[in-house]
């Protein structure tokens, strides 16, 4: 066989394998035979690789039980939770979550802590979360993670260059995030992923969506973001932009934005915001006492909390005119914290929408709570090490 003929073969294998192990992280469980069906791979080559992937502890096969005694049960394969345990970090205004993930989304691990007092500048947090990490895998090593790490982060990212271009509510600019981390941990590898995307991808692959191929989700928390899957991948747009829809000016007379503009959405929609605009009246109010007084008919916090599922309704509104998406789901703290905005947005949300997309896509809210960027940091790390296994990165 010429060096060609090799290279071509290798190549072939390789792209094989990935299939393979695709269908199956997909699927969950297949046969060797459905593996083969659904990969268009023959079954001699599955039979090859399979057994490959078994001695390395990437993938198992079980007998599946079944009712019937008679005759030998079927087995199945499917990917190694064991072996197979990823690490996410993600990042936000107050808080640093780390966990392991498995390959169908569960949180083997977790730990959080609040972040250090003092000046929140890179040069300061991002060593400190270096060792966080650190600390938290020493004490994990019994269950042997694998080598790649989910790091996830709020704002507009360079992910080739692993830099954080810019995050808005963190007042960072070009921070070189991913090389500070390796010059310290380079016993190991990072992917980076914006906290809204890795949310949608954890929704997307665990939410329960079935056959949903193109979804959007939009993020309402300390910051207004979205995330769109089309067709099964995520839409990154040009510079990794796609979804900043915090930013949109809706009112060049109004509020002005931590990114420095004028009226933009992130000014009517954070948690933040809201309080700001209750604490005119009630200087101390918390975020539950306001829905407690709205619940008891309070006149301003009524208008406010009606005029913030205006707001929601017109992001949705963006949202499903840009994107067209077959679901669109809504999540962040602010919804965890007041069911009673679910309850008005579900309500409300049409009237922002002109009658042809009012049955055009299903109003969703997160099946994944808070741990979404979690489980999606944890998710793409798997992916980059499956692509490693196969030989493909």
């Amino acid at each position: 066989m010429s060096s060609i003929q090799k290279s071509e073969y290798a190549y072939t294998r390789r792209g094989n394998a990935r299939r393979l192990l695709s269908a199956i992280y997909q699927a969950g469980t297949l046969s060797r035979v459905q593996a083969a069906d659904v990969t268009g791979v023959n079954i001699m080559t599955v039979g090859r690789i399979v057994e490959e992937m078994i001695g390395l502890g990437i993938l198992q096969e079980r007998e599946k039980e079944r009712d019937s005694h008679v005759g030998r049960p079927p087995k199945y394969l499917s990917l190694s939770e064991e072996h197979l345990l990823c690490a996410s970090m993600v990042l936000d205004r107050d808080m640093l979550r780390l966990g392991l993930v498995g390959p169908q989304g569960q949180i083997a691990s977790s730990a959080s802590t609040p972040l250090p007092a003092g000046d929140f500048v890179p040069e300061r947090i991002i060593p400190w979360m270096a060792d966080e990490l650190a600390r938290f895998l020493m004490e994990r090593r019994d269950v042997s993670p694998r080598s790649t790490v989910g790091i996830v982060v709020p704002g507009i990212l360079d992910i080739q260059r692993g830099e954080m271009v810019f995050a808005a509510n963190l007042h960072w600019d070009h921070v070189p995030l991913l090389e500070i981390l390796h010059k310290r941990l380079p016993e190991y590898e990072f992917i980076f992923e914006n906290d809204v995307k890795a949310a949608a991808v954890a929704e997307y692959r665990f939410g329960g969506l079935g056959n949903c191929r193109n979804l959007v989700v939009l993020n309402i928390s300390n910051g207004i973001g979205a995330a769109a899957i089309v067709d099964g991948e995520l839409y990154r747009g040009r510079n990794n932009m796609a979804g900043e829809i915090g930013h949109i000016i809706i009112n060049p007379a109004g509020k002005v934005c931590t990114c420095g503009k004028v009226g933009c959405l992130q000014t009517y929609l954070t948690p933040s915001a809201l309080l700001s605009e209750a604490r005119t009246v009630y200087p101390n109010i918390t975020v539950q006492e306001m829905f407690t007084r709205f619940r008891k008919g309070d006149p301003f916090i009524k208008t406010l909390i009606h005029q913030l599922t205006e707001y929601i309704s017109i992001a949705i509104n963006l949202l499903a005119n840009t994107y067209a998406p077959e679901v669109l789901i809504l999540r962040g703290d602010l919804l965890q914290e007041g069911p009673v905005i679910r309850e008005l947005v579900s309500d409300t949300y049409r009237n922002k929408l002109n009658w042809y997309m009012r049955d055009a896509f299903e109003l969703r809210f997160e099946q994944m709570g808070r741990n979404s960027p979690l489980i999606g940091g944890g998710i793409l790390a798997l992916e980059r090490e499956l692509d490693r296994l196969c030989g493909i990165s």
